[in-house]
């Protein structure tokens, strides 16, 4: 097995307990296959850990071990099992969870949602490629699961029993997941507990659902009471599914789908009780920050100035490079410009199927901040 030397002192951050050695933080990189296995050492022979190799972008090394063990199919299998574990514990009963989240389950670059029978597998990095039928096996030895569809490194496979459309059911919450043309693994689970935070609020009220893409907050919301739910996404496919999720939850007539740019619906004039505010990540790069924290700041804004005096709003972003603090202040300077007055009722991140690891901020990427509007 090949061995890559740091620069002096740059073994400290990984002996924190981060994960990732980048390309400008080695002296000496030998030359290995994309997803070689390789040693990581320190410029005075300290061993730092064992991980795989990236050929492109800037994390060189994703650490798998602190020690020199072998990395194998049983290795691979437990780190799965054990993740399982721990989600089996967390959603006792229930089918539908993010099953391996990268980092946090010692599984780097690597995330696995299960949708019912199917689990759902994605990563860039050539190393899993590699182990591929190994994973697949360890994914089918779990209890119900029947087939496993695999995105790794540009490569699709499917293993098992496998549809382009899953139905699934989240604590009571009817969904339709495409495995194909679905966000990410098909859909994302990490707003699933705050879909319940929410659900004192919006009995009786009128509610807006913006970037609503499969209507997940729209028909928690019906559910738990709305008046009326209008969802709104610039996505005509999006919009398609989220009507056919209403009407498998039994609140077609209570949610209305607009195929639209929330800023325009919210120029409207009309008033809400509840708004939902979940985009998509506006700065995915740390270049795009202070032009996500301008969008971000006009689009709270012209909720706020929306939402009836005495409504709430839940807003969210998912751009891990613009962090809580920040994030927090946006809101602020939000409310400045909207000329209102604001509680900050509740502050969360994603839900607990999305563990962060504390020696990596990394993997804390998702902000839902509860506020009520003056």
């Amino acid at each position: 097995m090949e061995t890559a030397i740091l620069k002096s002192k740059e073994e400290r951050r990984l002996l924190r307990g981060h994960l990732w050695a980048y390309r400008n933080e080695f002296s000496e990189l030998p030359a290995m296959a994309d997803g070689a296995l390789v040693d990581v050492q320190s410029d005075v022979g300290r061993p730092i850990g064992r991980g795989f190799y990236q050929a492109e972008g800037g994390i060189a090394v994703r650490l798998l071990s602190r020690k020199a063990q072998d990395i194998d199919a049983d290795f691979l299998a437990h780190r799965i099992h054990a993740a399982a574990q721990y989600r089996e514990r967390l959603f006792p009963g229930q089918d539908v969870y993010r099953w391996v989240y990268g980092e946090s389950d010692r599984l780097p670059g690597f995330v696995a949602d299960r949708f019912g029978s199917v689990v759902s597998v994605q990563s860039t990095c050539a190393f899993y490629l590699n182990w591929i039928d190994d994973l697949a096996a360890a994914f089918l030895s779990h209890d119900g699961v029947k087939g496993v569809r695999f995105e790794l490194a540009g490569q699709c496979r499917d293993f098992g029993e496998v549809a382009v459309e899953v139905p699934v059911e989240i604590d009571g919450l009817k969904l339709t997941v495409n495995l194909e043309r679905g966000q990410k693994t098909g859909m994302f689970l990490d707003q699933r507990e705050n879909w319940q935070a929410m659900r004192p609020f919006v009995k009786g009220a009128k509610v807006l659902d913006g970037y609503c893409y499969m209507g997940a907050w729209s028909c928690e919301a019906a559910r738990a009471g709305a008046a009326s739910v209008l969802g709104v996404d610039t996505s005509a496919r999006a919009i398609e599914v989220a009507r056919r999720n209403a009407e498998a939850n039994g609140v077609g007539t209570v949610c209305a789908f607009e195929n639209q740019d929330v800023t325009e619906v919210l120029k409207r004039g009309e008033r809400y009780d509840v708004i939902f505010l979940d985009p998509p990540a506006l700065a995915k790069t740390r270049a795009q920050v202070t032009k996500a924290q301008g969008l971000y700041q006009s689009i709270n804004r012209d909720a706020m100035q929306a939402i009836e005096p005495g409504g709430y709003l839940v807003t969210s972003s998912c751009s891990h490079f613009l962090d809580l603090p920040a994030f927090v202040e946006v809101i602020k300077r939000a409310a400045r410009a909207a000329q209102r007055e604001v509680w900050i009722l509740d502050v969360r991140g994603a839900a607990r199927d999305h563990p962060i690891l504390m020696s990596m901020p990394e993997t804390a990427y998702l902000k839902n901040v509860t506020l009520r509007v003056f």
